[in-house]
């Protein structure tokens, strides 16, 4: 595709804040440092750590006053019980050496402030006890509607934030046509009954197109042909490894997109694949979509395996990205978005350590429970180690996640009675029947002790 000839601007957030929004007050005011650069960061914690509000904040102070008006959503929660106000900001910075902020002719410094406040009024304007919010841009910034990414139009700005439900079917916002602007592109983040479905829309589109531009080439009409490549493109990306278990997107056809297992000819809809399939399908097309509205073109280049890359920068806020997805996915789906998008800045929560391991460095958040007074915070160096260099085992016991057994209840009161029995059987106690039993046990548990059992099995040997 096209190179880099009409520029961009390539920011990322290097730093956010929350005062008073939900459960984000006094000690567990947000105050985060970002790595600024392209990459995979993680939120995690428990529910009802804040991990989706904290997101879905991000995604409002990026997209500005406008934006937040027409997710049409519910802030009437937003601020913190008995607070009059309550504030996020984030700041984003930009590549100097080749991307600039430029407002009325005039070069900005490389980094930007953007932010919203929302405003309790008094309660006597209030309505059957439920008190409106006013919304406005913070004070301390400057001409923020008229440059950069809360412009009308800005200029190479990309951002898009995905909700956990991810669907395929479902509303898409207003119906439009090829020249009119696409859906809002964070409303499955903040409306659940909003779908993917326009993602698939725009690829059918694509090949309606290129159709066309294929029937002008016959009947010799001199015609520039951009979908055949642009979908070819789409293709490419999608059929490069990421779908699991051999199967592979062939075509996208008036239908939908098609898939078939590796060695066999038959191909059927994506649609009627599992909720894994179709959710990190039409993830994957969407933002692609939403690269190519932003910017009017898509510019790629080869991955390190030699697989296809698209090369424009942005963000991309996204929400439980574990959701439908088995853990043999969920441990490579970080690295291939990476791989395939490797120079947009990945926001995404999760409840799975194996997303947290393919976390970059500085770049794995803690989120405390509700009920510690403690900010979110990157975690420290010994814990990134043990999370992202360990097991999976070993990063949900650590304290990012407080699990305290990795074993189900069943296999607990088990190990109970394991330890009773090995107490009786070092002290010689044991009687036939028990050994019997702890014999069974020790075949029938198998945990991180196999070595332990196996010694106190080689006692019992001796023993006969």
């Amino acid at each position: 595709m096209r190179g880099r000839e009409e520029g961009g601007t390539r920011v990322y957030i290097t730093r956010v804040q929350l005062e008073n929004i939900k459960g984000f007050s006094r000690r567990r005011a947000v105050d985060l440092k970002l790595p600024g650069r392209s990459g995979w960061i993680v939120l995690a914690g428990r529910n009802s750590s804040g991990k989706s509000t904290l997101l879905q904040a991000i995604a409002l102070a990026l997209g500005g006053p406008n934006v937040v008006r027409g997710l049409n959503a519910d802030f009437a929660g937003w601020i913190t019980h008995r607070s009059l106000t309550g504030r996020v900001a984030v700041r984003v910075t930009s590549d100097p050496r080749a991307d600039t902020f430029v407002h009325r002719g005039v070069r900005r410094e490389a980094g930007m402030l953007l932010g919203l406040e929302w405003t309790r009024p008094p309660r006597s304007t209030s309505s059957r006890g439920v008190q409106r919010l006013e919304m406005a841009p913070l004070e301390d910034v400057p001409d923020a509607g008229a440059y950069g990414p809360w412009a009308e139009n800005p200029r190479g700005w990309f951002c898009a934030g995905y909700g956990p439900f991810r669907r395929l079917t479902g509303v898409v916002g207003a119906a439009h046509s090829r020249d009119t602007a696409p859906p809002e592109p964070l409303a499955t983040l903040f409306q659940e009954n909003a779908s993917l479905a326009e993602s698939v829309r725009w690829a059918v589109d694509l090949h309606h197109r290129k159709l066309e531009e294929e029937q002008a080439r016959r009947e010799g009409e001199e015609r520039e042909e951009v979908a055949g490549p642009l979908l070819g493109t789409v293709l490419a990306l999608l059929r490069d490894g990421l779908l699991p278990d051999a199967y592979r997107v062939q075509r996208i056809t008036a239908d939908g997109l098609w898939v078939s297992e590796q060695g066999r000819k038959a191909q059927f809809p994506l649609r009627e694949m599992s909720d894994g399939y179709r959710t990190v399908a039409a993830l994957v097309l969407d933002i692609v979509r939403q690269i190519h509205g932003r910017y009017g073109y898509l510019e790629t280049g080869p991955t390190s395996s030699g697989g296809t890359a698209v090369l424009q920068p942005g963000v991309v806020l996204i929400d439980e990205v574990d959701a439908h997805l088995h853990v043999t996915w969920q441990r490579r789906i970080g690295d291939w978005l990476r791989a395939h998008f490797p120079r947009v800045q990945f926001i995404v929560t999760s409840h799975s350590p194996y997303i947290c391991q393919a976390a970059d460095e500085d770049a794995l958040i803690r989120l405390p429970g509700p009920a510690e007074a403690e900010s979110p915070a990157v975690v420290s160096e010994d814990l990134y180690r043990r999370v992202v260099y360990g097991s999976g085992d070993d990063a949900a016991l650590s304290e990012l996640f407080g699990l305290e057994t990795p074993f189900s209840s069943r296999a607990e009161r088990q190990r109970r009675r394991l330890v009773e029995l090995e107490r009786k059987v070092y002290a010689r106690t044991a009687s036939a029947e028990e050994k019997d039993e702890y014999r069974e046990l020790a075949q029938l548990l198998t945990s991180s002790v196999q070595t332990r059992v196996a010694e106190v099995a080689a006692r019992l040997e001796q023993d006969r």
